[in-house]
């Protein structure tokens, strides 16, 4: 219909006319581009704030996950410690030995303590979070967990103590004295006994009688030791990244 109008008025050279439905359809095409440009905009920015969302539930959910594993590695300490101390004693645990045998069993525990960040490396593919204090304190936080992780090895004390302790003592430990509930990893100290006082004081006799156990769990525990107060620090990290993300999606509403 423009058009029809515009051919019309080019044949009458009616200039005006011809300015004025050419500025017309310049206009609508503009505003037409405009609009499309705000339309995809707002996808984006809805986009983004599905991920934001998305990242604070998994900031969340590793806060929780590393809390557990804290506690399990505060085990492991405990329990490493209470089988040096046995080792420097050169105590005798008579008839009851089995729980000096799930100590050293214990203290050869050994977990992963990376945190998931598939949401955050799927948001950075996609040109995710635009906001700069966002990236620096996920990145933060990451960086803390990263530093964790960078000498984090199965110990030597796992394989050397685990060859010395019996296939049944071990199958016992793993029905009784452990518990794996939703990725949480809990150390159980009471179990009941899984062998015989004597094969639990000849065990004991031969892990604490093996020259390379004390300088291993040594090795092993004194590593251990500040990774609980490590882990609580990643996680006031991970507490500052979500107050700063809540900050941005308020931004947003």
């Amino acid at each position: 219909m423009i058009l029809r109008r515009i051919t019309t008025a080019f044949r009458k050279q009616d200039w005006f006319t011809v300015a004025v439905e050419t500025l017309i359809v310049v206009l609508g095409v503009f505003l037409g581009i405009q609009l499309g440009n705000w339309n995809e905009a707002q996808a984006v920015r809805m986009q983004e704030t599905e991920l934001l969302q998305e990242l604070r539930q998994e900031i969340e959910t590793s806060i929780r996950v590393t809390n557990q594993k804290a506690d399990a590695i505060g085990q492991v300490v405990d329990a490493g410690k209470r089988s040096l101390d046995f080792m420097a004693s050169d105590g005798d645990c008579g008839a009851d030995c089995w729980p000096v045998l799930v100590d050293f069993f214990h203290a050869s525990q050994w977990q992963p303590i990376d945190v998931n960040q598939s949401t955050y490396s799927e948001m950075r593919r996609q040109g995710f979070p635009r906001a700069r204090d966002v990236i620096d304190a996920v990145e933060g936080y990451l960086s803390q967990n990263a530093t964790l992780t960078s000498t984090q090895v199965m110990p030597a004390y796992r394989s050397r103590v685990r060859q010395l302790i019996p296939f049944d003592a071990q199958a016992h430990y793993w029905s009784n004295c452990y518990d794996l509930n939703d990725g949480a990893e809990t150390y159980v100290l009471d179990c009941p006994k899984g062998v015989s006082d004597e094969v639990a004081a000849e065990t004991v006799s031969k892990i604490a009688g093996n020259p390379h156990i004390e300088p291993l769990l040594t090795e092993w525990a004194g590593l251990m030791y500040s990774t609980p107060s490590d882990l609580a620090e990643q996680n006031e990290a991970a507490r500052r990244a979500i107050a700063v993300i809540d900050a941005e999606l308020e931004q947003r509403r």
